[in-house]
């Protein structure tokens, strides 16, 4: 069940910071129907600006079909504008739904921040644009 907020959608805080050229967007809280939006246009927002690469960063306690399928959008906008696109699910429902559904096999995966962010960094001086995960 998730929290709502006053203007009835689901408690979601989202943080947007640079880490050595790639963008972390950092998602908070709930993520579903009611605001799967807001996280949608803040990760569009980053790709707009062509990092090098993009860190969705999921510290939410519950992830819903609407933000499964944000992820998979935003990775495919990434991948055809050429900026690597990464996920850290570090909270254990998060991470858990992603692997149910199957989008390990879909989206690059990783530990940490630091981890993806390094990923991203190297894939970016070795790979052509749209490079793999």
């Amino acid at each position: 069940m998730t929290r709502a907020q006053s203007d009835g959608t689901s408690e979601l805080k989202i943080e947007t910071v640079e880490h050595d050229g790639v963008a972390v967007v950092a998602l908070s809280g709930d993520i579903d129907i009611t605001n799967s939006n807001r996280a949608r246009l803040a990760i569009e927002a980053q790709l707009n600006n062509y990092p090098i690469g993009i860190v969705v960063y999921l510290a939410v306690g519950f992830l819903a079909s609407t933000g499964l399928s944000l992820l998979g959008e935003a990775h495919r906008r990434a991948k055809l504008a050429g900026i690597g696109f990464a996920v850290v699910a570090t909270e254990r429902p998060a991470r858990r739904t992603l692997l149910v559904a199957g989008m390990d096999r879909v989206l690059p995966l990783y530990e940490t921040v630091p981890h993806a962010v390094e990923a991203l960094r190297k894939a970016s001086a070795t790979e052509k644009p749209g490079f793999p995960r």
